[in-house]
């Protein structure tokens, strides 16, 4: 099990647990997940992981720093609708689409770089790792951050301690058009699973990109440090537009500056 807290904006915090064996044949992929036996996740930096130079500790890791934030892919998204889920479950149930729009176009997908020293043994040695994701929808830095949320999603029906957040059983997520789900999360499963080189390439270590050019869509997966539910976060700017959309991907524990 995997689990954390996370803050929305800069006031409340809830608190999530990461439950492995999601049901994904369920009628949806959207998690409220229970707060019991949760520990500490501070996203009240999720700024900071995107800005190199910074250092930053958590409950195991005593010294990070931001390494880098490295390039992945340009994803296009025509439509304006961006999807954020796992593609290996396609049709409605898979397709997390976020309520928020944004402006069609092209947008850098940057995944936050950190190092730090591990030790095994009494052995010391470098470690980089790659702890979030995001979708840069405009240079502006972040001023605030909010839960996004997907149709049916109503935030008055959590309790204390729950949230919203797509589900994986194979430890992948991506961003994606929504408007060509199908498509672009069948032809994903095509190329990963039935070996089909031609319906998509992988473009990094962890990172597929799967393409209509017809339609001039994309999908872009990447992989989570587990199964679980992963919330999806809104990055605004001081006037409240919106500026990233941003994936934890690691466990990052009572996550601090130092």
């Amino acid at each position: 099990m995997r689990r954390g807290t996370a803050v929305s904006g800069e006031a409340a915090m809830v608190t999530v647990s990461y439950a492995e064996g999601w049901d994904l044949s369920s009628a949806t992929t959207i998690g409220l997940l229970s707060r019991s036996e949760a520990e500490a996740r501070d996203l009240a930096h999720l700024r900071e992981l995107f800005e190199p130079g910074t250092r930053l500790a958590t409950r195991f890791q005593p010294e990070m720093t931001v390494e880098a934030v490295r390039e992945i892919a340009a994803l296009r998204v025509p439509s304006g609708r961006l999807a954020v889920a796992d593609p290996l479950t396609g049709g409605k149930v898979g397709c997390r689409e976020l309520s928020e729009r944004i402006p069609p176009g092209v947008y850098p997908l940057q995944a936050a770089v950190v190092a730090y020293e591990g030790e095994y043994e009494d052995h010391r040695f470098p470690v980089e790792e790659e702890v979030a994701i995001r979708l840069l929808v405009d240079a502006e830095p972040p001023a605030s951050w909010e839960l996004a949320l997907s149709g049916g999603d109503d935030p008055r029906l959590l309790r204390e301690g729950e949230i919203f957040g797509f589900g994986t059983d194979g430890a992948t997520g991506c961003f994606a058009d929504a408007s060509e789900w199908n498509l672009l999360t069948d032809k994903f499963r095509r190329y990963l699973v039935d070996g089909h080189d031609d319906e998509g390439e992988t473009i990094d270590e962890g990172y597929m990109r799967i393409s209509n050019d017809a339609s001039g869509t994309d999908l872009v997966s990447f992989c989570t440090a587990g199964d679980g539910t992963f919330p999806v976060w809104l990055g605004r700017s001081d006037a409240g537009k919106l500026v990233s959309v941003v994936v934890v991907l690691e466990f990052l524990p009572d996550l601090r500056v130092l």
